[in-house]
């Protein structure tokens, strides 16, 4: 009786450390950290981004570097334009333009984002949750990406991505970006 419950204590243990491991991570966890990111300072004036793309199996495919710019109207909204050139000689432009929903959250939308993104601010981190048009072979998907953005004590943030097509890992970003 005495090894019938030891082993069922193992084996709740077991699962429960499982569960406990496989916990996504929640813009929640980041309350009361800092620096405090403000997206309406970060991205004000020119940044570099310096990042590379994984495949599913974690293979390093590109590398690229990128220019940003941040500006904020009267109103309040943001624009961030971002030029970026891979290692393989492509050139991408996107430009986001970022409306304040509430204190801390942000509608966002971008020419190859499908709909609008949901951009949430708390702590040091920004989480962008959107779909992306992306092209492949000679048509295009949508893939769901949520980006997050990790504002480090130096200024610099580290940015990863995990990009998703009917819930399985196709792809990730990870970026570092520089204020000037």
């Amino acid at each position: 009786m005495k090894l019938k419950f030891l082993s069922l204590t193992i084996i709740t243990s077991i699962i429960f450390i499982i569960f406990i491991g496989c916990s996504k991570m929640q813009i929640e966890d980041f309350t009361n950290k800092s620096p405090e990111f403000i997206p309406q300072e970060y991205f004000k004036g020119k940044l570099r981004a310096y990042g590379l793309v994984k495949d599913r199996s974690g293979k390093i495919i590109r590398t690229f570097k990128g220019e940003l710019e941040g500006s904020w109207d009267e109103n309040g909204i943001g624009t961030l334009d971002e030029k970026f050139v891979y290692d393989d000689g492509e050139k991408l432009t996107r430009v986001w333009k970022l409306k304040p929903t509430g204190k801390k959250t942000f509608d966002a939308t971008a020419g190859d984002i499908i709909g609008t993104a949901k951009m949430i601010a708390n702590g040091n981190t920004v989480m962008i949750d959107y779909v992306m048009e992306v092209p492949y072979n000679d048509s295009t998907i949508n893939i769901s990406v949520k980006d997050w953005l990790h504002l480090q004590d130096d200024g610099v943030i580290i940015n990863h991505s995990k990009m998703k097509k009917f819930g399985f890992t196709v792809g990730e970003l990870v970026i570092t970006i520089i204020k000037d």
